[in-house]
């Protein structure tokens, strides 16, 4: 009798081991049908190989080319679309190719070999003069023509870096208000260092307007008054000065602003 059941386990046994074996054959099989796809060309993403999809509206067609130009450029070798953790490495390569992208959203892939891949730009919120254009955090983004409104500000060309990063973080604190105080007749369109070692903007219409110092310059500058404040100076000098008519200088960083008329 159990010369009998030993040998009925072992036909049972081996019944059930057979669709197992077969199985795991056939996951070995497609893994390497998987792992062979992902360098066929239709599988495979070739970054020096691009088309612009889209731009922001404010950014020109020949500027938009540049960019894509100079980031296909930089990334060095090809991803296929099969590979998880290739596509992974393209967003993150793309994403330090070039100054003008803030983020890479996403990459998604295209069949067949193709990726599209969706990023963030940099909003310029300087230029110098000659054209180079700068990001809020003060880095250098490249030469090239923007229609944005507000315009970027214009920054003295010999700048220093250090204070050149300051005027960026004071013209994007203030960027989110210029459409309201253009509104009210005050057109911002340059940033530089100012005395009372403040940033200061200017108008078009010449008046210098000192923002706050800066904690690199003024051991002092965490006393100065937060955006909302400033700009609530800026209004009451308004309500006397409309347009800032007559003014030559407003320091808007103190509990209360301090008004310079315009000589004559």
């Amino acid at each position: 009798m159990s010369d009998g059941n030993s040998s009925g386990n072992n036909r049972l046994a081996w019944a059930l081991a057979v669709p197992l074996v077969l199985l795991g054959g056939l996951l070995v099989i497609a893994l390497r049908a998987r792992t062979a796809l992902q360098r066929e060309p239709d599988f495979t993403v070739d970054p020096s190989r691009w088309q612009v999809m889209g731009r922001p509206s404010w950014m020109t067609d020949e500027l938009a080319a540049s960019v894509t130009a100079g980031i296909s450029a930089r990334v060095a070798g090809a991803a296929s679309l099969l590979s998880e953790s290739e596509m992974a490495w393209l967003s993150a390569t793309v994403a330090q190719t070039s100054p003008w992208i803030e983020a890479v959203e996403r990459v998604e892939p295209r069949w067949p070999a193709q990726a599209e891949i969706r990023v963030r730009l940099c909003r310029p919120v300087l230029v110098a003069e000659g054209g180079m254009l700068f990001g809020k955090d003060g880095r250098a983004l490249g030469a090239g023509a923007v229609a944005l409104s507000p315009a970027p500000l214009t920054v003295p060309a010999r700048t220093p870096e250090a204070d050149r990063i300051e005027c960026a973080a004071a013209a994007n604190e203030v960027l989110p208000f210029r459409p309201a105080l253009e509104a009210e007749g005050v057109r911002l369109v340059s940033v530089a260092p100012g005395p009372d070692d403040a940033v200061c903007f200017t108008t078009d219409a010449g008046v210098e307007l000192s923002w706050g110092r800066t904690s690199r310059r003024s051991p002092l500058a965490y006393l100065d008054l937060p955006v909302a404040a400033r700009l609530d100076n800026l209004r009451q000098v308004l309500a006397d000065f409309p347009g800032l008519a007559g003014v030559g200088q407003v320091r808007l960083w103190s509990d209360r602003p301090m008004v310079i008329r315009r000589d004559g």
